[in-house]
């Protein structure tokens, strides 16, 4: 699976390195819907990761699957506080967490 990344991906100052580092590591991603007001060509389901980047930072990475299987990463930025619960969740069943087994058939 390749990766693109949006102009919009960068905007909040998160690196292409550290955006695809939580798409490559994050054993789990949620399908999130297209906001109302998205561009023709955009307004497709979204997937959501939410993962420590390598510096043991938590971020949310929004990136859309393009036709081709591919991921275009749409949105990167340090994880709010709506996502924290969840994300605490997902990290009790991440493999490279000591607090937890992996489930045994993650979402992808």
């Amino acid at each position: 699976m390749g990766m693109t990344w949006a102009r919009s991906a960068t905007k909040h100052g998160i690196s292409e390195d550290r955006s695809g580092y939580v798409i490559e590591h994050s054993r789990t991603f949620s399908k999130v819907p297209a906001p109302p007001n998205s561009p023709p060509g955009l307004n497709v389901p979204r997937r959501l990761y939410l993962h420590d980047d390598a510096d043991g930072i938590p971020l949310e990475v929004l990136a859309i699957e393009l036709e081709s299987g591919d991921l275009s990463v749409i949105h990167a930025m340090e994880m709010q506080e709506k996502y924290r619960r969840r994300y605490e969740e997902l990290k009790k069943w991440d493999t490279t967490s000591s607090r937890g087994q992996a489930p045994s058939s993650p979402t992808r």
